[in-house]
């Protein structure tokens, strides 16, 4: 990938002997098992959970990206295969691709565009409306990408980018046409924000100054926003860093972090004070160095920070998507112990706002993932590399009963 604090990809591997295999359910016998299901810290979840994974549709290269807009319809974005980045100008090598079942089928969205464009992030508030957003090179400048749809994916049309932009890393949009990105001019990042779907920008705040990477922004209602990333401390080197807004992106603070925090790359905040931030030990800002996850949680809205025990499902922590107060689910790439190691899918769920972790069952997950998105409190979608993949989530549970009668 290019363009300045673009986020590292996992590596992607396609060996069959990394395929991994779903536990059999009650009518699946046969199936091998991946995934051990065993509990970190807790009991296995009353009701089973499951990642079943696919191809994405011919023509994708790499998802970065996934949003949905309703319990059916979701989008993924990301890059063409190698070398679909250098087609002639006027070629379609934008990749989104969409589901309107809920992540069973998935096709490829056609868009024309002016050159070569890469997306990282989507936001689609509803079934018929998203921003998706990247880079684009154009005669051979750089500059930010900005595709949107009102009328769920049937076309989408580009609007110019944020003045000055040559990368756009993510979006959030509350309601259609109401969204805040996160934007690298090449030499700092800053968010700008629009109310009428692209057609007129406003820029907001700068990023506190050395942040870079930012690749994930969660946002609680219209004022308080978090993104991560890292801090250059050294050449190709770098440490965890959070960003936090609580005026819409008007101003950005920087967030205390533990010392020695690895690059972060994604965060969740399930209610207006909590949050849960995911990345990796390694430091390397450069390449892919396999190391283990690593987790922060925050109390007061992003603000500080402290560090969460590391689930053992998920090495490399790209992604988290919180769809309950205390539902939580992280994908990354789990490296195998063949040598060289291999990055394969992992994915951890906690029904307890992070305190432990459990790892389900897997199947077809050849590749690290780097997304996930969860429109209902027991369904998401998750993506990466060149897959796609289904979520089973635990149904949260009731709250017990005495067994007795009220008493007056």
């Amino acid at each position: 990938m290019s363009g300045a604090g673009r986020r590292r990809s996992p590596v992607i591997s396609r060996s069959a002997a990394a395929l991994l295999t779903l536990v059999a359910g009650a009518g699946g016998a046969g199936c091998a098992i991946h995934s051990s299901g065993t509990s970190i810290g807790q009991k296995p979840p009353a009701a089973p959970v499951g990642v079943v994974g696919q191809p994405a549709p011919a023509g994708t290269g790499f998802l970065t990206a996934v949003s949905c807009g309703s319990v059916r319809d979701c989008w993924a974005v990301g890059q063409p295969p190698a070398g679909a980045l250098t087609a002639p100008a006027g070629a379609t090598t934008v990749v989104i691709d969409a589901t309107v079942d809920g992540g069973t089928s998935w096709r490829p969205e056609t868009v024309a565009v002016l050159g070569p464009t890469s997306l990282t992030s989507i936001s689609c508030p509803t079934a018929g409306t998203c921003m998706a957003v990247g880079s684009t090179d154009i005669t051979s400048a750089v500059v930010g990408a900005v595709l949107v749809t009102t009328d769920g994916g049937r076309t989408w049309t580009s609007v110019g980018p944020p003045s000055g932009s040559v990368d756009l890393s993510a979006v959030t949009c509350a309601a259609a046409g109401d969204c805040l990105v996160l934007a690298s001019s090449g030499a700092g990042w800053w968010s700008a924000s629009t109310s009428d779907g692209g057609q007129v920008w406003q820029r907001t705040g700068n990023l506190p100054t050395g942040f870079d990477g930012a690749s994930s922004l969660a946002c609680n209602g219209p004022t308080q926003c978090v993104t991560v990333g890292y801090v250059t401390k050294a050449q190709g080197q770098g440490t965890g860093a959070v960003a936090v807004t609580d005026d819409g992106g008007g101003t950005w603070a920087a967030g205390t972090v533990p010392a020695g925090t690895g690059l972060l790359h994604g965060v969740a905040c399930p209610t207006l004070l909590s949050c849960i931030a995911v990345g990796t030990t390694a430091t390397a800002t450069t390449d892919i160095t396999p190391a283990s996850s690593q987790l922060l949680t925050s109390t007061d809205g992003g603000h500080t920070w402290t560090g969460l025990s590391a689930p053992a499902g998920v090495d490399d922590a790209y992604s988290i998507a919180c769809p309950t107060t205390t539902t939580c689910i992280t994908v990354g790439t789990r490296w195998t112990s063949a040598k060289p190691p291999t990055p394969t899918g992992g994915v951890v769920v906690s029904t307890d706002a992070g305190t432990s972790w459990t790892d389900p069952p897997l199947r077809y997950l050849p590749s690290g993932l780097t997304a996930v998105a969860c429109p209902a409190s027991t369904t998401c979608v998750t993506t990466g590399g060149d897959v796609v993949a289904q979520v089973v989530l635990p149904t949260p549970a009731r709250p017990r009963s005495s067994g007795r009668g009220s008493q007056n």
